[in-house]
């Protein structure tokens, strides 16, 4: 079994690209905040875990793999800004071929235990402008 030090925030994204492959809704799920948001494509706003999950889980259901470059990351105190280019190839569960890339633009947040977890999860960065 794979390991992943969730106490760094290139471990904890490694770790939830791992999820998303093995179509572990559980674990994705567990890399986000409370007051956690995510960002969908077109650019709107998730809000809540329960939202969040719906859009994680059919993305856990196409056990895509993600790929991510060399991120630029800054940190401060118990925030960081995670920066990076992704691809994305994997099936749809009815057959279909997917292949996606794009650039990440998200806040993480440590938390009381020293693992980081996505407090705004933007995997498609600016390009929710174009939309």
């Amino acid at each position: 079994m794979e390991r992943f030090d969730r106490n760094t925030p290139v471990g904890m994204v490694s770790y939830f690209r791992h999820c998303i492959k093995t179509g572990d809704v559980k674990g994705a799920m567990s890399c986000f905040d409370a007051q956690g948001v995510y960002i969908d494509r077109t650019g709107i706003a998730i809000r809540g875990l329960q939202q969040i999950e719906a859009a994680i889980g059919h993305l856990c259901a196409w056990r895509p793999d993600i790929k991510g470059a060399t991120p630029h990351v800054t940190m401060l105190d118990n925030l960081a800004v995670w920066l990076d280019k992704w691809k994305m190839t994997g099936t749809t569960p009815d057959g279909h071929p997917i292949s996606m890339d794009g650039h990440t633009t998200c806040l993480m947040k440590k938390d009381e235990r020293g693992i980081w977890l996505w407090l705004v999860d933007n995997p498609f960065g600016a390009a929710v402008l174009d939309v």
